[in-house]
């Protein structure tokens, strides 16, 4: 069945078309944009720390994304001035800094969370130092926290909120407006100066990941509570060899056979107290055999060591289980994961002062699922 359809044109002569009434139907029906997801920002933190170089700022934010991804959404409107010191990035969402704004960009339905430390380097005058940014549209009201040495610094027109244990600014119409000023060069009475912190690192963080061929990485990260220049001495055993050494993000030199590195550390900023040191071995544990038992030795940290977290990523073809060591297994062994394959096991330990965590792990061929006729 068909229609006519006219067509009238107002600068050629008139005619007409003939139409299928089904094709008619779908020309006259409004057209339907294509939808997209959409993402609401449910909670999000703001802290701030002065410092001589500018404010450091950490953001994070949890986005929850209704609908296909990708979406971006936007958080806040640093200005051209911002630099990125560290931006998180995993398999559910992305944290960019993009044209003095930062994003985050998650891949798919659900929730996400982003995290991110950055620079503000705003205006200086004598000893007064000033940083200004805003809250995108998306965001909802954030106190910024301000922790901040007030030995170093003062803050103008800052709050004091007890119940945050510290200063915090409001936004004013999505807009922050810090001011610091130094107090280098004043005389220092002993109310104001604050007592020095015990060198410790807070928390260990390892991973071991090996191939077939017995093939051994061994990465560490020690999160530092120091707030003024120190030495620390980590002491690998025999048979590790260094791959790259970091002091808050930036490569110090280290020779491929240094078992015992000196490292000079401090705060990663004017103010603060804290730090970071990651360091990378290798090592040959030996061809995997039907079974055997693999040895796992730590390095040797010269302060104390609040906690240590280790992670195995070992072959999948086999069942592993602990036999002795110092570390106390957290869990069950499970599939890794993130791009690196194997079985991943995870094992702490506390309050180490003196002595290097140890692992003993049995292993034995994965007969699961398989029968034999």
């Amino acid at each position: 069945m068909t229609v006519m359809l006219m067509l009238v044109l107002a600068a050629s002569p008139s005619g007409t078309a003939t139409v299928p009434l089904g094709e008619l139907v779908e020309l006259l029906q409004p057209t339907t944009p294509s939808t997209r997801g959409s993402a609401v920002v449910t909670s999000a933190t703001l802290v701030g720390r002065p410092g001589e170089a500018g404010l450091w700022l950490e953001a994070s934010a949890t986005v929850r994304v209704v609908g296909d991804g990708p979406v971006e959404v936007p958080l806040l409107e640093l200005g051209p001035l911002a630099v990125a010191e560290t931006l998180s990035d995993d398999e559910k969402a992305t944290a960019e800094l993009r044209a003095g704004v930062l994003v985050a960009r998650c891949h798919a339905s659900g929730s996400c969370s982003v995290t991110a430390r950055m620079l503000l380097r705003g205006g200086r005058d004598g000893k007064r130092s000033t940083a200004t940014f805003a809250a995108a549209a998306g965001l909802p009201p954030t106190p910024l926290k301000l922790d901040v040495d007030d030995g170093l610094f003062e803050l103008p027109g800052a709050q004091v909120v007890r119940e945050w244990g510290g200063y915090v600014r409001f936004s004013e119409r999505g807009r922050y407006d810090v001011a610091w000023v130094s107090k280098q060069g004043e005389t220092r009475t002993a109310t104001t100066q604050r007592a020095p912190v015990e060198p410790l690192v807070r928390e260990a963080v390892s991973r071991w990941v090996t191939t077939l061929e017995g093939r051994a990485t061994h990465e560490l990260k020690l999160t530092l509570q120091v707030d003024r220049p120190g030495t620390l001495v980590v002491e690998a055993p025999a048979g590790q060899r260094v791959l790259r050494a970091r002091v808050n993000g930036v490569p110090v030199p280290a020779q491929v056979d240094d078992s015992r590195l000196s490292l000079e550390v401090g705060p990663v900023s004017l103010g603060a107290a804290e730090g970071t040191v990651e360091i990378a071995w290798a090592q040959e544990l030996g061809v995997f055999h039907l079974s055997g038992q693999l040895e796992l030795v730590s390095p040797r940290v010269s302060w104390a060591v609040s906690k240590w977290t280790t992670q195995t990523v070992l072959p999948k073809v086999f069942r592993y289980v602990r036999l002795g060591g110092s570390m106390e297994q957290l869990g069950s062994e499970a599939d890794a994961e993130g791009a690196l394959p194997g079985r991943s096991l995870q094992f702490t330990q506390h309050l180490i002062t003196s002595s290097a965590p140890t692992l003993s792990l049995g292993y034995s061929v994965d007969l699961t699922g398989s029968y034999f006729r």
